[in-house]
């Protein structure tokens, strides 16, 4: 599936389709073939995603002390949880790989995936604000 097939599917209001692409690029591909990667998108999901699980959480359990809270935020967040949410969005489809890494498994791997949530969360985020994240937070997490 294309990254813009995908993003009609999911009903994303997207106004800058470069960004989801870049979202999408491993850097082993955008070493061998130019461009950007999805690093810088990575870190902006991570912040976000640690705020709106947080914000989340702190209003679902009331009863919850901060220690509670610390320790299901990092249950929610994590590399395993974020790579299957990945998967469950089809998101290792839309991954853009370089030759190597596609050989020796890459789609498939944890790591790999739970950076390509956070950067498709960074990409939804800048491209269309707090309350399509939260959709896709709501489906996922």
């Amino acid at each position: 599936m294309k990254i813009l097939d995908f993003l009609i599917q999911e009903n994303i209001p997207f106004t800058h389709l470069g960004l989801y692409k870049e979202a999408f690029t491993h850097s082993s591909y955008a070493n061998e073939k130019g461009g950007k990667d999805y690093e810088r998108l990575e870190f902006m999901g991570d912040a976000v995603l640690q705020l709106y699980v947080s914000e989340h959480i702190f209003k679902k359990f009331p009863q919850y002390p901060e220690g509670q809270l610390t320790t299901l935020r990092s249950k929610l967040v994590r590399e395993e949880s974020l790579a299957r949410f990945a998967r469950e969005l089809g998101l290792d489809q839309l991954i853009y790989l370089g030759v190597g890494e596609e050989k020796s498994g890459g789609r498939n791997r944890d790591a790999i995936l739970c950076d390509i949530y956070e950067s498709f969360v960074g990409a939804i985020y800048l491209d269309c604000g707090k309350d399509e994240v939260l959709k896709i937070l709501e489906r996922t997490i």
